[in-house]
């Protein structure tokens, strides 16, 4: 997404670089989408895709020039008599259990993800939340809910959360089929993912963003997309604090100018309606184009594969900590007023204090201010966005290997792509066709398994490029922060290979290689960053 994948937003021309790309084609790792060389963070986070957006669309681009009245919380009507389902999280056995990710197998279904998820042991902790009780998730594990789909394709889905650490891409509720398969031939992916992004004016993040997928194998029913939506303010709602999160699908088709079709949808944070793809459809309320601001058709209900449906977790990225509460499915898309209701019957003021008394210790992030013994590229605090700073460009002559050395730096909160990419490109100069109209990119690859370019597809492995590392997942940020990273690039002739010697601040080591990735001319090559710092020696 980012990241991200999949920049900053919105519009054709954002779906369009995304698409190229987070996560990541999107699914956002460790990743608004793009190509990842291990789907995951699956093709911007940000995952296929969560790689990401080369070039910023500024909010202003799409937004009307005065945004709409603030939202504002409907009078409350009576709900339906039964939800689909509720999960109080209170204590009792109501079918959700512990998961984590684990180490993908060999042999793994999941082939667009960077993870496997298999059960964790542990016990459920439970604290006080706005009803009744809630559970406290300690980002080591998250939560297989144990839903089914509501075979509809109106409905909506309600929760509270208070986060205690977001990522971006990071799952909070995540649901839909395939969601860990890439989408070649059998397999319908479809899901939608309540997460954090940086799409915000100047790489702000915005928590929380409802990102969805329906990328149909044959995409024979017109809608194969990648739609999105948020509150519009560019803001974090639920960080150390309680957010009641609704997403309403109301069904309607809008038809994209792409040829792609998507649902109707609306979005509330706290009871009030933040965004209406309807109106926006119908009316330009809140900017000029509609269809990628809304969910995914067929999340409900897209055919034979198991529904899955997830809390704090996903295939790619970082596991959710904090606090979740109240969790409502029903199978019709409720009214503001329905909305206002479950929304009122809970306490934002609550203070989650753990059952055996305790207040969980928030994790203040550790400003990182970089004192470079070489050049830096990317501000020294490491807040310079994806594609936002490059090194020198490198010649690689054919036969040759040029090697490159620096350290690595990445944010107190940094995710897993947050670290060193490298560029392969045809060119002595530029970073895009704008800059340069003979550009052309051999391939970009980055720190955390991922990288795309039109030659290069997990899913497709006959095309010859190969993939292997041997990071330690579990360690994989720390690992990253402050290590020496040697960048060998060699020239073969009709193709070149990355391989990436990599010893950690503590002394171990560990290579990653990307090999056979094909050229047909002239090799060079630059590093860049995503809100990173790279110190070249």
């Amino acid at each position: 997404m980012k990241k991200k994948l999949l920049a900053s937003v919105l519009s054709v021309t954002m779906l369009a670089a995304l698409m190229t790309g987070c996560g990541n084609k999107a699914e956002d790792t460790t990743s608004t989408p793009e190509t990842k060389v291990e789907e995951s963070k699956e093709e911007v986070k940000v995952e296929e895709t969560k790689a990401e957006v080369k070039e910023e669309v500024k909010v202003e681009e799409t937004k009307v020039e005065e945004a709409p009245a603030g939202p504002v919380v409907a009078e409350p009507e009576a709900l339906p008599e039964t939800p689909f389902a509720h999960l109080t999280f209170d204590g009792a056995d109501e079918g959700y259990t512990l998961v984590t990710q684990v180490e993908k197998a060999a042999d793994s279904a999941n082939d667009g993800a960077t993870f496997d998820i298999a059960p964790a042991e542990g016990a459920f902790q439970y604290a006080t939340g706005p009803v009744g009780n809630c559970i406290f998730l300690d980002g080591k594990a998250g939560l297989d809910l144990g839903l089914e789909a509501t075979n509809t394709d109106a409905y909506t889905v309600s929760y509270w959360m208070n986060a205690d650490r977001l990522a971006t891409y990071g799952a909070t509720l995540q649901m839909g089929y395939n969601m860990g398969k890439a989408a070649d031939v059998g397999n319908n992916v479809t899901w939608f993912n309540v997460t954090q992004s940086e799409w915000g004016a100047n790489s702000a993040k915005i928590f929380p963003i409802v990102w969805s997928r329906n990328e149909a194998s044959d995409a024979a029913d017109g809608t194969d997309c990648w739609p999105w939506m948020y509150g519009w303010d560019d803001s974090i709602h639920g960080k150390r604090e309680w957010v009641h999160v609704t997403i309403v699908c109301s069904g309607e088709e809008q038809a994209s100018p792409l040829g792609s079709t998507t649902a109707g949808a609306q979005y509330y944070i706290n009871g009030a309606k933040v965004y209406d793809s309807q109106d926006n459809y119908t009316n330009g309320t809140y900017f000029e184009y509609t269809w990628d601001a809304t969910l995914a058709p067929n999340i409900m209900e897209p055919g034979d594969a198991e529904f899955e449906s997830l809390f704090g977790i996903n295939y790619w990225d970082t596991i959710f900590k904090g606090y979740v509460d109240d969790l409502y499915v029903y199978d019709t898309a409720l009214t503001a007023g329905q909305v206002a209701t479950l929304y009122q019957m809970g306490d934002a003021t609550v203070e989650p204090v753990l059952a055996d008394g305790t207040v969980v210790e928030v994790e203040e992030p550790v400003a990182v201010n970089v004192e470079p013994t070489g050049t830096a590229v990317g501000a020294t605090d490491c807040t310079t966005a994806f594609w936002g700073a490059h090194s020198d460009i490198w010649a690689v002559a054919e036969g040759e290997t040029v090697s490159k050395t620096f350290v690595n730096w990445h944010g107190a909160e940094a995710s897993n792509w947050n670290n060193f990419v490298v560029i392969l490109q045809n060119v002595a100069e530029g970073h895009s066709a704008a800059d340069n109209a003979d550009y052309k990119e051999y391939g970009v690859v980055r720190a955390d398994n991922w990288g795309w370019n039109s030659a290069m597809d997990t899913a497709n492995p006959e095309i010859g490029w190969t993939l292997e590392s041997n990071w330690n997942w579990d360690t994989f940020s720390a690992d990253l922060q402050g290590a020496t990273v040697t960048v060998n690039v060699t020239n073969n002739g009709a193709t070149a290979d990355v391989v990436c010697d990599v010893v950690t601040a503590a002394g171990a080591n560990y290579q990653q290689s990307y090999k056979n990735i094909a050229i047909d001319g002239d090799l060079y090559y630059c590093l860049t960053v995503d809100n990173c710092c790279l110190d070249i020696q």
